[in-house]
């Protein structure tokens, strides 16, 4: 029974630091990938640190049940930084929204909202459309959403992530 006990504390101990590594390694990939260099820095150095406790624990006495709980944590560890960077929600996307129809009323719907609207004619295969395009804070992306499904559900929306901007009007949209 102790050897059990002994097995299942080692096993969750591997799952446990490889959890937390991956969701620090997701993390420091998007930083990176944002550029930025202080929380890549912080995430990265956190990261490698629980990663060699791991790996040490890993390595000593290596048994099936650590690798299984190392790999598990790896994949359960990679979905939690996933939601984690989804729910911080740092940086900017640039939407390019083509409405079916008119896009003036939903520009101006936007701009009531506090997104900052640019307004672009293209022409496309049948007609002349009015391109909407917008820049905005991730963490205003759900009532960008929620607006579009209202007034344009069926338009065409392409969303870009943004690595940086300059000038033009990036709003502070307070959370709804």
């Amino acid at each position: 029974m102790q050897q059990v006990k002994e097995i299942a504390w080692s096993v969750l101990f591997v799952f446990g630091i490889k959890f937390v590594n991956m969701a620090l390694q997701t993390l420091t990939m998007n930083f990176l990938v944002k550029g930025r260099r202080l929380l890549t820095f912080v995430f990265a150095f956190c990261e490698v640190l629980v990663y060699l406790v791991g790996l040490s624990q890993v390595l000593a006495n290596m048994t099936i049940y650590k690798m299984l709980g190392y790999a598990l944590g790896y994949a359960v560890g990679a979905l939690l930084g996933i939601w984690l960077e989804q729910k911080l929600a740092i940086g900017n996307q640039t939407w390019l929204i083509i409405p079916n129809g008119d896009a003036y009323r939903l520009a101006y719907h936007l701009r009531d909202r506090g997104f900052g609207i640019t307004t672009i004619s293209g022409s496309g295969m049948d007609s002349n459309r009015t391109i909407l395009l917008t820049t905005t804070m991730r963490r205003n992306i759900v009532l960008l959403n929620r607006t579009l499904s209202e007034m344009a559900p069926d338009a065409f929306v392409s969303i870009l992530d943004t690595r940086s901007t300059m000038g033009g009007h990036i709003t502070r949209i307070p959370r709804s």
